[in-house]
């Protein structure tokens, strides 16, 4: 891709550091937080950070506002096929060797408190397992449902021209995200992915303002979008504290860390804070994807056998986010690098057309 000035500026390196920060906080969610609480991680050690690590679920609200900001900004130039392309070649091969390799250690491990289907498995390979009716491979993959239904909504106003208007739509779907946290409807949730609206509508206004200026209606939509955002936190809070048996995250607490994810973003996104490439960032932006995508269920199952053998939960901790983190890298520079331009050459047009959507 060509170098636009959001890499030059150094915005997009801080946004790879806040993707590592949202990766990070999600892990040790599941690591410190959900497993155990589960009993699906046993003896787990540094539960002292448990108040702490029990806030890590908010990390996806941190992707959903970088998606929202990295969309839009592959939807610059390209025909809705070249977008569908790029997204192809991005989520795929990962997605493929995660979803195997998690299903072969399930397998192996004969674990039914994870394990679906083969045909589950396969439907899964597809990244629409939620419209048959199959269970994910990996719980974390529920996110990619709603990422993937926002590409959607983007491939739509491609297809249809209407990113020309991309701020009025935005504004609609915002919309729909504060009548439901109104008043909260299946429909909405399930097909528009309406809770979710105000995350989105965060990081792809930041994007606007990044190439385009403030303006009163782009910081009316941004100002409004963190606000139902909040709200919207507010309910899952209250939401997750029955599901975790009444010993949930405290709803103050939650706004607060969403807020401050927000304003984190804008800066990075906005140029206001800016960062030069190095290690970390580079590491936080290549790696993100595939750890979030092995790190979960294959994850619990790596500890038990760990656990098993070392009788030390602190080694098997360790030891399962080392190894999660090795993969990662593994999956990233031998299956991302190689097959991602392959499908995107395969999935791409040959003829150059350009979206409604220009740089300035």
């Amino acid at each position: 891709m060509v170098e636009t000035t959001e890499e030059k500026s150094g915005r997009t390196h801080s946004i790879d550091l806040l993707r590592g920060i949202a990766c990070a906080s999600v892990v040790l969610f599941h690591y410190l937080s959900r497993a155990p609480r589960a009993g699906w991680m046993i003896d787990v050690p540094f539960r002292g950070f448990e108040p702490l690590a029990q806030y890590g679920y908010l990390g996806v609200h941190l992707f959903f506002m970088v998606s929202g900001y990295v969309i839009f900004l592959s939807a610059i130039g390209r025909s809705p096929r070249r977008f569908v392309a790029s997204r192809v070649a991005r989520l795929y091969p990962a997605l493929w060797v995660s979803a195997t390799l998690t299903m072969l250690l399930l397998v192996a491990r004969n674990d039914s408190r994870f394990l679906v289907g083969w045909t589950e498995y396969l439907w899964n390979l597809t990244l629409i397992p939620q419209y048959v009716g199959a269970r994910y491979v990996d719980g974390a993959y529920w996110s990619l449902a709603v990422e993937l239904q926002f590409y959607f909504f983007v491939w739509i106003a491609l297809r249809t021209g209407w990113i020309k208007r991309v701020e009025w739509l935005l504004f609609a779907w915002l919309l729909l995200g504060v009548v439901d946290a109104i008043r909260p409807t299946y429909p909405a949730e399930r097909w528009l992915i309406a809770n979710w609206a105000g995350l989105f509508v965060i990081g792809a206004t930041t994007f606007l303002i990044s190439v385009r200026g403030w303006s009163l209606a782009r910081g009316a939509l941004l100002a409004s979008a963190v606000v139902t955002s909040l709200w919207h936190a507010v309910h899952e809070a209250n939401r997750l504290t029955p599901e975790w048996q009444g010993v949930g995250p405290n709803p103050s607490t939650a706004v607060m860390i969403v807020l401050a994810s927000a304003i984190a973003f804008v800066l990075c996104g906005t140029g206001r804070v800016r960062m030069r490439k190095s290690a970390l960032t580079t590491i936080s932006g290549n790696l993100t994807y595939p750890v979030y995508l092995i790190h979960q269920f294959a994850g619990y199952a790596l500890y038990g056998i760990l656990l098993e053998r070392t009788r030390s939960p602190v080694i098997s901790l360790v030891g399962t986010i080392v190894v999660a983190v090795a993969t990662g890298a593994l999956i990233h520079y031998f299956v991302e690098r190689p097959l991602g331009p392959v499908l995107r050459r395969i999935v791409s047009e040959p003829r150059t057309s350009t979206s409604g959507l220009q740089l300035p």
